[in-house]
C-alpha cells in the first residue's frame, strides 16, 4: 500500500519567499491543511491498525494468573493445619491451523485497508479539483475587472461627448440622462464585482483549509490577450473512448469497489470456516509455595497438549453470517457496477462539456472582435449624426457583454479541463 504523504510535498519558491501564489503551490497549501483529507488519512491508518490486529491471532497467547491463599483443615480428635499458599501459573496458546478463518480475515483487513487508501487518494482528487475550480472563479472575477474598467471608460466618455452636443444644441438633454444612467449602471456591476471577488477568495481559503484569521495572500495571474485566447488553451489529447479507458483504470473510487469486493469475498472464506474445527497448541505451568503440611501438593505442574475446537451448532449463527456475506459480495459487485455506469457518464459529460466550452471561446473570440468594429462604427455614426444614442449604447453593450462572456468562456474551458481531469482520475 503506497500513499502520497502530503507533509513532505516541496515547497515551491513562492510559499518559501512570500510570492504570488500559483496554482500548484495553492493544491500543495490544500494538500497539507484541508481537515478532509486529515480525517480521510486517519481512517486508512485505523484500517492500517486493523490489518495487525487480524495477523495477531497467529501469534502465541500468554497468560500469567498469580494468587495467594490462606486457608486450613481440623479433623476430629487432632489439631487443625493452617497453610498459606502462593502460586503462579504461566497458559500459552498457540493456533495450529483453523481452515482459513484467521488468514480470511487478514486478508478481509488488508483489503479494507487498500479500499480506504483509494478512498483516500480519491478525496485527494476531488480536493484538488476543488482547488482549480475555485481558483478559476477567483481568476475570471478579478479577469472581468479589466471589462468593468472597460464598460466604465467607454461610458465617461459617451457622457462627456453627449454633454458637449446637448450645449452645442446638436443634441437633446435626453442623451446626457441617458449616458449617466448608464455610467452609475456601470459603477453597479463594477462594485457588484468587487464583492465577487472577495467572496471568491473566501470561497478559496475555505477549500484550501485556512483559518480565518489567516490571509490567503497574492494569487498569480498571468495577463490576458483578449485578442489572441483561443491560441492560449491547454488542450486534452485523449479521445473520449481513450479517456473512458483511462478513467477505468485510474480512478481510484473504482479501486475502492475492486478492494471492497476482495473484501467480502474474504469476509466469506473467514466465515466458511466456522463450519471446521480450529486446532490448538496449548501449555500450563504453574509454581506454588509448599510447606511441610502439604505433603502431597506439588511444587511444580505442567502440562502440554493439541486441541480441536469445534463448534457443532451456534443457533444457526454460521449459516446467517454465511448468507449476509454472500449479500455484501454482491452488493460490492453491483456497487462496482453502479460506480462504472457513473463514471462513463462523467467522463463523457466532462469530455463533451470541453469542446463545447472551447468552441464556446472560439465563437466568444470572433464574437467580441466583431462587436467591438461594430461599436467603433455606431460611435462614429453619432458622431456624423448619422445614428441617435440607443444606437450608441446597444453597439457598446453589445461589446462589453461579448468580452464579458470572452472572459467567462476562457475560464469555463479551464474548469471544463479540470472537471475532465479529476473524471478519468489524472
Amino acid at each position: 500500500m503506497k500513499i502520497l504523504h502530503v507533509s513532505t510535498l516541496p515547497l515551491s519558491s513562492a510559499l518559501l519567499l512570500n510570492a504570488a501564489y500559483s496554482l500548484d503551490d495553492l493544491i500543495t497549501m490544500a494538500l497539507k491543511r484541508s481537515p478532509d483529507i486529515n480525517v480521510s488519512q486517519l481512517y486508512f491508518n485505523a484500517a492500517k491498525m486493523r490489518i495487525a490486529t487480524a495477523k495477531s491471532y497467529y501469534l502465541p497467547s500468554l497468560d500469567l494468573n498469580v494468587g495467594a491463599s490462606y486457608g486450613g483443615m481440623k479433623f476430629q480428635n487432632s489439631q487443625s493445619s493452617d497453610n498459606a499458599i502462593l502460586s503462579g501459573t504461566i497458559s500459552a496458546s498457540q493456533l495450529l491451523y483453523d481452515f482459513g478463518k484467521t488468514s480470511g480475515a487478514i486478508n478481509s483487513a488488508t483489503s479494507d485497508a487498500n479500499a480506504s487508501l483509494s478512498r483516500l487518494h480519491q478525496v485527494i482528487s476531488n480536493k484538488i479539483f476543488e482547488v482549480k475550480n475555485a481558483y478559476y472563479i477567483l481568476l475570471q472575477n478579478r479577469s472581468l475587472q479589466v471589462v468593468h474598467a472597460e464598460n466604465a471608460n467607454l461610458n465617461q466618455q459617451q457622457l462627456h461627448r453627449s454633454q458637449r452636443y446637448f450645449e452645442a444644441g446638436i443634441r437633446t438633454k435626453i442623451d446626457v440622462s441617458d449616458a449617466r444612467v448608464n455610467l452609475i449602471a456601470g459603477q453597479l456591476s463594477q462594485q457588484n464585482n468587487f464583492y465577487d471577488i472577495k467572496l471568491s477568495r473566501i470561497k478559496l481559503k475555505n477549500v484550501i483549509g485556512l483559518g480565518s484569521d489567516e490571509n490567503l495572500g497574492e494569487i498569480y495571474q498571468k495577463k490576458l490577450d483578449f485578442t489572441n485566447l483561443l491560441n492560449t488553451l491547454d488542450t486534452s489529447t485523449l479521445t473520449i473512448d481513450e479517456a473512458e479507458a483511462f478513467a477505468y483504470r485510474h480512478r481510484y473510487e473504482l479501486k475502492a469497489y475492486y478492494c471492497q469486493i476482495k473484501t467480502a469475498q474474504s469476509q466469506l472464506r473467514s466465515i466458511d470456516a466456522e463450519y471446521y474445527p480450529a486446532l490448538y497448541a496449548l501449555g500450563d505451568y504453574t509454581l506454588q509455595n509448599v510447606d511441610k503440611n502439604q505433603a502431597f501438593a506439588p511444587e511444580q505442574e505442567y502440562k502440554a497438549l493439541i486441541s480441536a475446537k469445534w463448534n457443532i451448532f451456534s443457533g444457526f449463527k454460521t449459516d446467517t453470517q454465511t448468507s449476509e456475506a454472500k449479500i455484501a459480495l454482491l452488493r460490492a459487485k453491483s456497487l462496482l457496477q453502479s460506480a462504472k455506469l457513473n463514471i462513463k457518464e462523467e467522463v463523457d459529460n466532462a469530455y463533451i462539456y470541453l469542446y463545447k466550452s472551447r468552441d464556446a471561446l472560439r465563437l466568444s473570440q470572433s464574437l467580441s472582435e466583431a462587436a467591438k468594429e461594430k461599436h467603433i462604427q455606431a460611435g462614429q455614426r453619432y458622431e456624423h449624426g448619422l445614428s441617435d444614442y440607443i444606437e450608441v449604447q446597444q453597439a457598446r453593450q453589445d461589446y462589453i457583454n461579448s468580452l464579458a462572456s470572452l472572459v467567462t468562456s476562457y475560464y469555463d474551458y479551464y474548469r471544463a479541463l479540470a472537471s475532465l481531469d479529476r473524471a478519468i482520475g489524472k
